[in-house]
């Protein structure tokens, strides 16, 4: 089966002539931008049995797909089919499988960067989650228990956490086997033996001898002389651990260290490959330039991990004396069967001993559609910063809801004064039903007919001394801002402004004060712009711009919502 994609441009001015132009292969893939329109095509020589269409898992719709018999082609309609996604994703017809390559067309490279190397310095758990995929999102459905790579370095935690876990217990009844040796000791408590006397004997001129020793409690007569004797050789019992059992658990610390160690060579050889991709020169962010913080975190983890690793193999080798590492895989033995703590140490040893490391890009463990996502994440710092440093030099303090599970940020951030009535809350996906849940927004009137609840990204909430009520939404749309215009500006001021009233006993307004959808760039040169003719009166509904290249316009917008609110007076 043949693969080809193609390019689909159409004039925005009369007579909308269309072109459609093959899309070739770079470097041995076909490249494409997100947020571009594309036809597919599949040319087959034999009518495959499945002819369902996948881009990384996921069907595209039955009506986009036209199957021509006659000339062996299944063809995908127009459509935006790579939109929000970046990096390689494959893309499937039946059995056969296609990559491609998806660079962010509303993200410069260094766009790109800077949001992720923002976001990581605010929290790195957020940049993670983004970035890799749960156990479900994996086709074959196994957990990938034993795929280690620098998003998922948890195998090896596991297998760390386990061992030191096991520790205390080892420590006492660890395996040994007991041995007969001979060393100096204590005459009082040896246990002399034959050679103990030929070893005596051999010694006697080391001894101290004189009469006044006669009527010492431990002296002893030889040849009509009196001496003490303090030391002698004498056999002992030794306790002996290098046995194979131990041997195998020091081999398990061996091949994990080696594992840390091809994990940093190929971490290395991915920042080679993002070097190389920079190059190119297009200008779009490519998944190789977004990957250098995903690398960065993995070096850091994989530090972490190598240091927890030493510190716990330093502790078994001390428990362990005189024991050399096995560095093959363990076999069961009848010590490792029947004692229920070598058990569990040898299902450990297994483990670390069957992981793989993952560096093929077609298993990659890190999604490739997430970019929404990674800007509503940015937007969140952005505007919370924004809203901190308005207070900062008023006497607050900041009050956050803790963390549900599953989550990595607080859905609440309250700022509240140390003196005074008035309270201002940051609220990240607030739900707004028909009785006050979140916030004391409702909806009525008519709005979508299957809609329970509508969830803005963001809700600006404040309430003043006078327990008056005042809001802002605000709602992060990874677009590009004509397309906001044109597609989202309307629907959006139905939703959070028509459908949308405040309640509560004093309330001197009865809807939203600003409404903002905030895009990557700029609507017309403008990056705020607004529908208001005059910006003295509200509500102010609008665009606004944020990126990494500037945050001013998110900066203005929270200043203005202050300002017009008289918030602290």
């Amino acid at each position: 089966m043949e693969f080809k994609i193609f390019h689909i441009r159409k004039d925005s001015s009369p007579p909308y002539n269309t072109e459609r132009e093959e899309v070739l292969p770079m470097d041995g893939l076909l490249v494409v931008l997100e947020h571009h329109f594309y036809e597919l095509e599949f040319h087959y020589f034999e009518l495959p049995v499945d002819v369902q269409v996948r881009i990384d898992g996921v069907e595209i719709e039955d009506s986009l797909v036209k199957n021509d018999i006659n000339n062996g082609v299944i063809t995908i309609g127009l459509g935006q089919h790579f939109s929000n996604q970046l990096g390689v994703v494959k893309v499937s017809c039946g059995s056969e499988s296609f990559q491609v390559r998806v660079d962010a067309s509303k993200l410069s490279s260094e766009d790109a960067e800077s949001m992720i190397t923002y976001l990581y310095k605010k929290n790195k758990s957020v940049i993670m989650k983004l970035f890799t995929k749960d156990d479900e999102e994996f086709e074959d459905g196994s957990p990938n228990n034993n795929v280690l790579s620098i998003t998922r370095l948890s195998p090896l935690d596991t297998f760390i956490n386990n061992m030191e876990a096991m520790l205390p217990e080892l420590a006492h009844s660890p395996r040994y086997s007991t041995v007969q040796k001979r060393e100096i000791q204590d005459f009082a408590t040896a246990n002399i033996d034959n050679q103990s006397i030929d070893w005596l004997i051999e010694h006697l001129d080391e001894l101290y001898f004189d009469d006044s020793l006669k009527d010492h409690p431990d002296a002893i007569e030889i040849n009509g002389q009196y001496t003490v004797i303090d030391r002698i050789d004498a056999p002992v019992i030794k306790m002996e651990y290098a046995t194979y059992e131990n041997e195998c658990i020091l081999g398990g610390f061996y091949w994990a260290r080696k594992l840390i160690d091809d994990l940093f060579t190929h971490i290395d050889h991915l920042n080679e490959q993002k070097n190389y991709f920079q190059a190119d020169g297009n200008g779009y962010a490519t998944f190789e330039s977004a990957q250098v913080i995903i690398n960065a975190q993995a070096i850091e983890d994989v530090n972490e991990l190598k240091t927890r690793l030493y510190r716990v193999e330093r502790k078994y080798r001390q428990l362990l004396p005189n024991t050399k590492p096995n560095v093959y895989p363990p076999k069961l033995t009848k010590q490792f069967s029947s004692v229920n703590l070598y058990s569990n140490i040898f299902l450990s040893l297994l483990q670390v001993y069957n992981l793989k490391i993952d560096t093929d890009s077609s298993a990659s463990s890190m999604k490739t559609s997430f970019l929404d996502q990674i800007y509503e994440m940015y937007t969140y710092y952005q505007l919370k910063d924004a809203l901190l440093e308005c207070f900062k030099d008023y006497n607050v303090r900041i009050e956050e809801d803790e963390v549900e599970e599953g989550e990595f940020i607080p859905k609440r951030i309250s700022i509240i004064p140390v003196k005074g009535k008035w309270m201002m809350n940051f609220l990240y996906q607030p739900q707004i039903g028909r009785e006050p849940k979140d916030t004391h927004l409702v909806l009525h009137g008519k709005p979508h007919r299957d809609s329970f609840y509508y969830t803005p990204d963001f809700v600006v909430e404040y309430m003043d001394p006078h327990l008056s009520l005042r809001y802002g939404i605000l709602d992060a749309k990874y677009k590009m801002a004509k397309t906001v215009l044109e597609q989202d500006l309307k629907e959006a001021s139905f939703k959070y402004y028509t459908c949308v009233r405040v309640i509560g006993e004093k309330r001197d307004h009865q809807k939203p004060d600003f409404l903002w959808l905030i895009c990557p760039n700029a609507c017309y040169g403008r990056p705020v712009w607004t529908m208001n003719y005059d910006e003295n009166f509200l509500p102010i509904i609008g665009i606004v711009m944020n990126n990494a290249e500037s945050n001013d316009p998110i900066k203005q917008c929270i200043k203005k919502m202050m300002k017009e609110w008289s918030v602290g007076v």
